[in-house]
């Protein structure tokens, strides 16, 4: 276990060292993409030379963690993991050798940078700096917010080379990609400005201002557009990546000066292995505070007594997202945990011809794959928003920390976790063991009873009829002739709203996970048709 510490000029050397790396990765990530995609007709040599780079800024690094004084500037347990990163770097040239052979696709080439290497560099920056600013929460998330800000540009950097080359802007899933990140990078840069000092909201509005920073957002409001492709293929793709890369090099310029502040003034404090990683509270952002009756009733934040939460919630975000708004894609690390507030996500899995499984249909108190964020792992499916929803947000690495720390938030996590697989289990059997009446009438009570707790005759689908279809496993045809039949029973059908005759006239389809949150469940007029 690790004494207590002080902080001092080693964890600058630290944290400027990951950053570096990163940068170097990012640019390397960068170069591969525009040599793989235009099979090495361009930045051949480009490339070659920012692999020396990268190399220098690995050697750098190493150089660092051979200070004595580095285990205990950043705790031994951080230093192990800023190890593992060294050996992944030096494990480059197998990745690049494949590359230089083209015996790779293009999005194994781009994402072996964006999973394997640069997002654990990204959580041991974040870890040191809430290790190191534990005084001052809101300087240390609005750095985490910078990082993956920056990153976003990075991987919209890679990305676009590969439209830009083989001009695919007219595939839907390489446009929904762009546009995600694009809207990824607004919603950390409305994060970062909102936590940041005024000194760093001027820098960064300085060196996000000017001709090249309106070329990028011309070329962003060209992406949003569906009769935009022949305009963005004329643009030449070392055009596009000169012009990102000058943005993120803008960004470097910003994270430098944030490190510089995390440890301008050192201070001593227990490891996080005898004390949680955020032992004092800081104002809370006005928009968490507005929202904190429906934040203190979230399950996963239940069993945390005041104090706890505060400290938890001073690294928060909440977020406004809109109808189709794309939260994550498969396959992607988590940078956040999200909490819903209010409104409906879907979880689905896309296939190669476009077709899509819905998995599950998440709102109020549920969270959003946890456990791709728990275990530091890609998600296994993409989260879309499906109505108008509102989110609480959490960086993934304050939240593993804390997991670590926290006896009632980790036993939180695990009954939301077996709650889920419950869930799902529930699902297969609706879709796999009922007919098509028993699995509609199964959804309906369940909104009824979430409605008014059984009580009511008056239910509203929350979504469209033909995502509430995919999720039920059927064709939105059968859907409609379900209904139909519901209709034939009594059952008035009103665009969106379905009054039943009476308020237990879809009790037969009730089963044990909706009895236990029927409000009739034991009473004397309950029909026990569960049991």
């Amino acid at each position: 276990m690790d004494s207590k510490v002080t902080l001092g000029p080693v964890t600058i050397s630290a944290l400027l060292s990951l950053g570096e790396l990163a940068h170097q990765l990012q640019l390397e990530r960068g170069c591969t993409a525009l040599f793989v995609d235009s099979e090495g007709e361009i930045y051949s040599t480009e490339l070659r030379e920012q692999r020396k780079e990268t190399d220098k800024a690995a050697l750098a690094l190493e150089n660092v963690c051979q200070d004595p004084e580095l285990p205990t500037s950043i705790g031994t347990m951080t230093l192990q993991k800023v190890q593992e990163i060294l050996g992944v770097a030096q494990n480059l040239k197998t990745h690049r050798r494949h590359v230089d052979h083209f015996s790779i696709s293009f999005a194994r080439a781009v994402n072996y940078y964006t999973y394997t290497t640069l997002s654990p560099i990204l959580d041991v920056q974040i870890e040191i700096a809430l290790h190191v600013a534990s005084v001052a929460p809101t300087t240390a998330t609005a750095y985490a917010n910078l990082l993956q800000w920056k990153e976003r540009v990075g991987r919209e950097r890679a990305w676009g080379a590969h439209g830009f080359c083989s001009q695919v802007f007219k595939n839907r899933e390489f446009s929904e990609r762009m546009l995600t990140l694009i809207d990824e990078q607004g919603s950390y840069k409305r994060a970062f400005m909102s936590l940041a000092s005024p000194e760093h909201r001027e820098l960064v509005d300085k060196l996000t201002s000017g001709y090249v920073m309106q070329f990028v957002e011309d070329l962003h409001a060209l992406l949003a557009k569906d009769d935009s492709a022949e305009e963005l293929e004329a643009i030449s793709p070392i055009t596009w990546f000169q012009l990102l890369t000058g943005k993120i090099e803008r960004l470097k310029l910003v994270e430098i000066e944030l490190v510089s502040n995390l440890v301008a003034s050192p201070v001593s404090l227990t490891s996080r292995t005898e004390a949680p990683v955020i032992p004092k509270p800081a104002p809370l952002a006005s928009s968490v505070e507005r929202h904190m009756p429906l934040i203190r009733a979230l399950p996963a934040l239940s069993k945390l007594d005041e104090k706890e939460l505060l400290s938890l919630l001073a690294h928060a975000n909440i977020q406004e997202c809109e109808k189709g708004k794309l939260l994550f894609l498969q396959s992607e690390p988590l940078s956040r945990f999200y909490l819903i507030l209010s409104g409906w996500v879907k979880l689905f899995k896309g296939s190669d011809a476009g077709d899509e499984a819905v998995l599950q249909m998440l709102s109020a108190g549920d969270s959003i794959m946890e456990a791709a964020v728990l275990l530091n792992i890609p998600s296994v499916a993409s989260a879309q928003v499906v109505e108008k929803t509102t989110l609480l947000s959490l960086p993934a690495p304050v939240v593993r920390q804390v997991l670590q720390d926290n006896n009632a938030f980790a036993l939180n996590m695990i009954g939301s976790l077996s709650m889920r697989s419950q869930h799902l289990i529930q699902q297969i059997e609706q879709s796999r063991l009922r007919n098509a009446s028993e699995r509609v009438g199964w959804y309906l009570l369940k909104l009824g009873i979430e409605e008014g707790g059984g009580n009511t005759t008056s239910i509203r689908l929350p979504y469209d009829k033909s995502l509430i279809a995919a999720y039920l496993d059927m064709t939105p045809e059968t859907f409609s002739r379900t209904l139909k039949k519901f209709r034939a029973q009594g059952f008035r059908i009103e665009n969106d709203t379905i009054t039943q005759p009476h308020p237990k006239a879809l009790c037969s389809f009730c089963d044990q996970s909706l009895a236990n949150a029927c409000r009739y469940r034991d009473e004397p007029d309950c029909p026990s048709t569960y049991l």
